[in-house]
């Protein structure tokens, strides 16, 4: 319990980071992996969205189809990484983490040189940007959970 100078005293909240339990006042916080897990779910969900608009549209990248071995797998890792990141093991952290890093790098510097004129629609901007903001937020959330960053609402 800590006091501030003129004020009723104040309990902080102390977080169980396994199972993302709250003590002291009551109030809950969720453990980083879930969060992550959730953020990279979304990220995918969204990319495998566009894979198939792309599709139907005829405007696909051809070595990256739904028809292509190399799509499927993509997403196959891509889920496997969200179940990952909601393990509490370090070498699991470390695992998915290692990964949004090569996932982020080729999304600055390969993905562009496939992003032609005719796969640049008003959803195809959408999930490219939205894509990365999400795999850059489970990034972010990754690097806090190895810190073992606890933030803990007043």
């Amino acid at each position: 319990m800590t006091t501030t100078p003129a004020t009723a005293p104040t309990t902080n909240t102390a977080t169980d980071t396994a199972t993302g339990t709250g003590t002291a006042s009551g109030r809950r916080t969720a453990p980083y992996g879930r969060h992550m897990s959730n953020v990279l779910v979304a990220a995918f969900t969204l990319s495998a969205g566009h894979t198939v608009y792309a599709s139907v549209e005829g405007i696909e990248d051809p070595t990256f189809t739904v028809t292509t071995p190399l799509a499927w797998a993509f997403y196959v890792v891509g889920f496997g990484a969200a179940v990952l990141a909601r393990r509490t093991g370090r070498a699991a952290q470390a695992a998915v983490l290692a990964y949004l890093t090569a996932l982020l790098a080729i999304s600055v510097f390969y993905y562009p040189t496939t992003f032609g004129p005719r796969q640049q629609t008003t959803f195809g901007w959408f999930e490219n940007d939205v894509y990365v903001g999400l795999l850059v937020t489970a990034t972010y959330l990754g690097v806090q959970r190895l810190r073992r960053t606890t933030l803990t609402p007043r």
